[in-house]
């Protein structure tokens, strides 16, 4: 593991005047091929699955394209078995260390919803009006109070028939935009920099096979945000909770003497216990948490019932609290009814809030205001890669707004300006980290 260093912010380096690259001039130069890359990326369909063992073919030919495109760049890049696309940008800084600067996105799109053949609609000044799409999909500014801020500008649509995969096709555009870049502009002074395109995001395991030799920065940002300056700074933690009991088969008229035992009646008193309606989702809002029996499956032949609870927090004792009630609760039922009771506790991802450096705030915000974007901090009920990378591997990372509006859905289009503010965040980025130093 490498040794942990301390770092010193530079903040007269962050207010200080004239950049020695006119970074401003070389990201407008960039804009017009924004959107040409991003319409070649969503027609590639790359929906992942929760039931596949690891990956769809339309989540490697994705990453193929992605891998080809890298390369192409210079930089040392590491293509993993298991498709991660690793890029390893060599500080160009002379005489002294910066830290390491990390962005990440998935380029997997979401299996809930058709996201194969993509057939996307660029809108130019856009005029303010509902837009109609096939199937009767409406993308409705009497709805969407961002898309009234849109008219005159540049967004864009599926057809109706499938999403539009800007989750998080927008993010892997900016990265991609940042990486060429970079490229080509080898003078802009930077840091080491290391950069993840992950598969497999929205089923949840972008990080169970990342290799941290090739991915772990000192300050991770990952670019997989909604629009107009929101950024990630706290999400849920999540769990899974499986609770199986384990009944004895025999007659149930002779259960007194055969030794009988019912596993539905502790299943059904252990829900009751455990996540009482106080706790569940339906009175959860802000920064409360909740816990869920989502789903109860029975083995006829075994004569076992299990449930599966879903845990949400943002504070680490609400947490706690729910896992001990659980096991309390499956422990005294287990002795009351005399029923083999197992839990089994699943980590899945955790609040990235416990993870960053304090400073990362600071940077961020400065490099949104730069771009000229009002930093909007939102608290995540959901995950992000970030989150997963916290729950498995232990740093966190905020998550950058891309342009990206209605994820999930028929009805998901892309912001054009938010995109390229968001790449110029990037560079900023890019910019700050140069300007810091490691302290001895």
């Amino acid at each position: 593991m490498r040794k942990l260093l301390a770092y010193t912010v530079a903040l007269a380096l962050f207010l200080s005047a004239a950049p020695v690259f006119a970074q401003s001039n070389v990201a407008d130069k960039y804009r017009a091929g924004m959107i040409p890359r991003f319409l070649s990326y969503v027609t590639i369909g790359s929906m992942s699955d929760y039931d596949a063992e690891w990956m769809t073919p339309g989540q490697e030919e994705m990453a193929n394209a992605l891998y080809e495109e890298v390369k192409a760049f210079g930089f040392p890049t590491h293509f993993s078995a298991d498709k991660y696309i690793y890029v390893n940008i060599p500080s160009n800084l002379k005489n002294r260390q910066a830290p390491v600067l990390g962005f990440s996105a998935h380029y997997d799109t979401t299996p809930d919803i058709n996201g194969n053949g993509v057939k996307p609609q660029v809108i130019k000044n856009y005029d303010g009006k509902a837009i109609t799409l096939k199937n009767n999909q409406v993308i409705d500014p009497a709805k969407d109070d961002y898309l009234q801020k849109m008219i005159g500008k540049t967004i864009v649509t599926s057809d109706g028939t499938t999403n539009l995969g800007a989750d998080d096709k927008a993010g892997v555009t900016i990265v991609m935009t940042l990486l060429k870049t970079l490229a080509e502009n080898p003078k802009m002074p930077h840091g080491p920099i290391q950069v993840v395109l992950t598969p497999n995001e929205d089923v949840g395991r972008s990080a169970e096979r990342l290799e941290l030799q090739y991915y772990k920065p000192d300050y991770a940002y990952d670019f997989d945000g909604g629009v107009d300056g929101e950024m990630v700074v706290a999400n849920f933690s999540a769990y899974g909770v499986l609770v199986t009991a384990h009944g004895i088969n025999g007659h149930q008229s002779y259960a007194a003497d055969n030794g009988y035992r019912n596993s539905a009646k502790p299943i059904g008193d252990l829900i009751a216990a455990a996540a009482p309606s106080a706790n569940l989702p339906n009175n959860s809002r802000g920064e409360q948490g909740y816990i869920e029996p989502h789903h109860i499956e029975y083995n006829q032949a075994e004569n076992t019932h299990m449930v599966d609870f879903r845990l949400r927090y943002f504070d680490q004792e609400e947490g706690k609290r729910y896992i001990n009630r659980i096991k309390h609760v499956a422990d005294s039922l287990s002795q009351a009814l005399n029923v083999a009771i197992d839990v089994q506790i699943n980590k899945q991802y955790e609040n990235v809030a416990y993870g960053v450096k304090p400073e990362a705030y600071d940077m961020l915000a400065k490099a949104m205001t730069d771009a000229g974007v009002k930093p909007d901090p939102k608290q995540e009920r959901a995950g992000t890669t970030s989150a997963m990378i916290m729950a498995k591997h232990g740093f966190g990372g905020y998550t950058v707004f891309t342009g990206q509006r209605n994820p999930h859905a028929f009805i998901e289009w892309l912001s054009e300006e938010d995109m390229f503010k968001a790449y110029k965040v990037a560079l900023n980025l890019v910019k700050q980290v140069a300007q810091m130093k490691v302290a001895k």
